[in-house]
This record gives C-alpha cells, sequence and structure tokens, in this order.
C-alpha cells in the first residue's frame, strides 16, 4: 500500500492534472451500494463544480494546437469525455441517480458551450453525446423528482439540447421527453422510434438494476424485446419459459448463440443444442454460433451436427482451421463437401483465406494466380505466396520480389528503403535455394551501381 500511495504522488507531482481525476475517480469509487432508497430524499455527494473543471480542462486540452492538429487528437480527447461519462454509470449502479444526473447534465452543458471550436468531421464528439442519452434517462426515472425539479432541470438543458440539435445532434430530444413525464413517457412504444427505443430500454435497465423482476418481464413483452425477456427468465430460473419463448420469437443466430449460452450454463444441455441447431438456419452470421456448437456436437458424438455448425462457420467467415476441422471430421465424405466449401471463395470474397487453403493444399499455381490478380492493392498476398512458394516456384518469387522492391526504390524516399531491402532479402532467397548466386549478386551489384547516389539505398544494400 505504502509503495502505491509513493507512486501515485509520484504521478501526480508530474503531472499536475492528474490530482482532478483522482479526485473525481476516487469520489465516483467510493460510492457504496445501499438498500433499497427509502422515501426521504437524500442528497448526492458530487461536487458540480469538480465536475466541470475536470471536463472544462479534457476540452481545453486542444487549446494550444491548430484545428488541423486537434483534428487528429479528437479521439483521446472523446476517451477522456467517455471516462467521465463512465462515472455516472457507477453512481447509477450505487443507487444514486441524483449524482449521476450531475455528471451527464455538466457533461452536456459544458460540451454544448464548446462544441463549434472543434472540427467533428468524423462525429467522434457528436456520437458521444448522442450516447448520452440512454444513461441521463436512466438517471432522470431513477431519480426521486418533484414535477417542480423536472421542469428546472428541463428549463436548464432544453436550449442546450436545442443548441446541439443545431449541429446535428438529435438524439437529446428524449431527455426533456422523460423530464417531462417521468416514468409515464414509456406507455407508447413504437419500434422504429429511436426516441421510444431509448426510453424502453431505459426503464427496462432501472427495473433490473432494481431487481424488480415480474415489471422488467412484463415490460420486455409488452415492447417487444423478447432476447432481454429469454435472457432473464432464465437467470431466475424460468426455463420453460424462456425455451418456449425462444422458439417463437428469436430471428438471429447471434441471438441463439447467447441463449444457448445461458441454458448450457444452467444445466440444460438438450435445449441449448436444440436452439443453437436452430439458429444455424437464422439470419446473420453464424460463424460464432458454429464455432461454439461445433466442439459441442462432437463432444456428443453428433458428428453430422458438427459438421454443420464447422461448415456454417466457415460459410459465414471461412479459416484455414475451420477448413483442416471439416476435413478431418468428413473422411470419406471429404471430396463432396470440398467443393461446397470452396464456393465460398467465388468472386475473391475472403482472399486471404483463399490463398491460405490453396498454400496449405500445395495448389501453387492458384496461390500465385491470386496472388497476381489482386496483389496490385492487397500486396500482402504477394508476400504470403512468396513466402509459401519460395521453393517450388522461386522464378516467380524473384519476379515478384523485383517488382515490390522497384516500386519502393522508385519513389526516392528514404522511408521506403527498407521495406525495399525486405523484398530483396526474399528475392535473394529464392535465388539461392535454386543455387544461382552469381545472379542474385549480378543483380545485387547492378543496384549498388544504379544508385549509387543514395546513400540511405546503399546501407541497406551493404546489409545484403
Amino acid at each position: 500500500k505504502e509503495a502505491l500511495v509513493r507512486l501515485i504522488g509520484k504521478m501526480v507531482d508530474k503531472d499536475p492534472d492528474l490530482y482532478l481525476w483522482l479526485q473525481t475517480a476516487v469520489q465516483s469509487a467510493s460510492v457504496k451500494k445501499k438498500p433499497a432508497p427509502s422515501r426521504e430524499k437524500r442528497k448526492t455527494s458530487v461536487s458540480k463544480a469538480e465536475y466541470r473543471k475536470q471536463i472544462q480542462s479534457i476540452l481545453h486540452s486542444l487549446g494550444g494546437y491548430r484545428r488541423s492538429e486537434a483534428y487528429w487528437m479528437m479521439g483521446g480527447m472523446v476517451s477522456q469525455l467517455q471516462q467521465v461519462s463512465e462515472s455516472a454509470y457507477a453512481f447509477l449502479d450505487a443507487g444514486d441517480p441524483e449524482g449521476a444526473l450531475v455528471i451527464l447534465s455538466t457533461l452536456l452543458t459544458e460540451i454544448s458551450g464548446s462544441f463549434e471550436e472543434f472540427d467533428d468531421s468524423d462525429g467522434e464528439l457528436g456520437t458521444f453525446l448522442d450516447d448520452l442519452a440512454l444513461p441521463m434517462v436512466e438517471a432522470i426515472l431513477s431519480a426521486d423528482m418533484s414535477k417542480s425539479e423536472r421542469n428546472r432541470m428541463a428549463n436548464e438543458l432544453e436550449p442546450v439540447i436545442n443548441e446541439l440539435s443545431d449541429y446535428g445532434i438529435d438524439q437529446l430530444d428524449v431527455i426533456l421527453a422523460a423530464l417531462d413525464k417521468g416514468w409515464a413517457v414509456g406507455n407508447r412504444f413504437d419500434a422504429e422510434d429511436s426516441d421510444d427505443s431509448i426510453l424502453v430500454e431505459a426503464q427496462l435497465n432501472v427495473l433490473e438494476r432494481q431487481n424488480r423482476t415480474d415489471e422488467f418481464l412484463q415490460l420486455c413483452l409488452e415492447t417487444g424485446q423478447y432476447l432481454r425477456y429469454i435472457l432473464k427468465q432464465i437467470e431466475v430460473g424460468g426455463y420453460d419459459q424462456a425455451v418456449a419463448t425462444a422458439w417463437k420469437t428469436l430471428t438471429q443466430a447471434s441471438e441463439s448463440l447467447l441463449v444457448a449460452k445461458g441454458l448450457r450454463d444452467a444445466g440444460r444441455l438438450y435445449d441449448a443444442l436444440q436452439l443453437a441447431e436452430k439458429g444455424l438456419g437464422l439470419e446473420g452470421s453464424k460463424h460464432d454460433l458454429g464455432v461454439w456448437l461445433g466442439p459441442i456436437e462432437e463432444t456428443q458424438g453428433r458428428l453430422e451436427q458438427a459438421i454443420q455448425a464447422y461448415q456454417a462457420a466457415f460459410t459465414s467467415l471461412p479459416s484455414l482451421e475451420l477448413y483442416q476441422t471439416l476435413e478431418k471430421l468428413s473422411g470419406q465424405n471429404w471430396e463432396t463437401l470440398k467443393p461446397a466449401l470452396m464456393r465460398v471463395f467465388e468472386g475473391d470474397r475472403f482472399a486471404d483465406e483463399m490463398v491460405d487453403i490453396y498454400l496449405f493444399e500445395e495448389e501453387w499455381d492458384a496461390a500465385i494466380a491470386a496472388a497476381d490478380r489482386l496483389g496490385d492493392w492487397q500486396y500482402n498476398l504477394v508476400e504470403k505466396v512468396a513466402d509459401g512458394v519460395i521453393t517450388v516456384r522461386p522464378d516467380w518469387v524473384i519476379q515478384a520480389s523485383r517488382k515490390q522492391a522497384q516500386a519502393l526504390i522508385d519513389k526516392t524516399q528514404s522511408k521506403y528503403y527498407a521495406i525495399a531491402a525486405h523484398w530483396l532479402t526474399k528475392m535473394k532467397a529464392a535465388y539461392l535455394s535454386t543455387g544461382r548466386k552469381a545472379e542474385w549478386q549480378a543483380y545485387l551489384d547492378g543496384l549498388k551501381s544504379t544508385y549509387a547516389r543514395r546513400p540511405a539505398l546503399q546501407a541497406e544494400l551493404k546489409k545484403l
């Protein structure tokens, strides 16, 4: 402990800005979860002034840079703001929504006042602000606020939200709706309406956080949030309800995976396998579902089902590892299955994975053809194939390596010379693998002579 305290002290001495961050971070981390709140309103310990200082410090961190320089640093600034917003969730989880409201409303207000100073062409800051809508609504719905208190906060935030809306940040109106009607705002639900979607998600999060399970389940059914309903039923032991609802409502393979994992962890392996197998026929990528289901089917001795799972995974996202697994499991049926797998690569989809398989199967010319066809914009394929065929197709490696190296040398920029030398190393290995050392030396001497006035390139060539 003493060593840690000394280390923190040295860090703060080196960077005084850490002091303010530590002050607010410790304040957030020290909040303890409390039992269900009593009717008596309690006062949060969060200091608005301290958070304002911290947020302003973050926003002003780009002040000394030109606008073009600050543009490239926006991501770092937004990451620091995200750390502040995460502290609001700590207060929500600790049963202090009032503290969360202080943090989130301060973030909105301070950023709004500085927004026009930033070049947010990539939308990083705007996206961050839109993402504040959900925790803000959660805090409003959780807080013990009177109608007059909600009105007061709405009057403070409405001009801020309107101003941000002028910049295209349009997810924040839901905050004013929550302040206007409180919990009753979610009585309507339109799945296509983003405001309604945020409101429902916020209400479900509040109910779950407060362990109001029956209300949570009822709201899930009323609003079509079937996946959350199923996962909660599994959590509380309502397995039959979970399975029945899953069979009727799941539409995505990724949803089936989540439910199957939950059922397996709960000891309901049969139901998990049945729903996972159903998921292989649903919409969306089957890769994650297939690689999870395949090994379980294998351990159950269900090889046909395992092959189906691995094949679905391969079709969504092929890999050499899956290819080898399917070859091993399919046995005598491999020659029937293999053409179906290779159809995944039609149109040069998944070129990297395709080349891996060509090299594994020692289909050298097919790999070379792919590299020649795609290498102009996927030069990594050329390198992968060159490494794989250096002893069996050395002439192609020599030709391809020379082309890559020469293109880099022709740029006449010293930063590319080390990469050019990297390609020349492959060229040298190909020459030597066929006993043509003299040809390599003649080519190298020619380069040294041609580019005698480029000392940086000469230094790289000397290493060869």
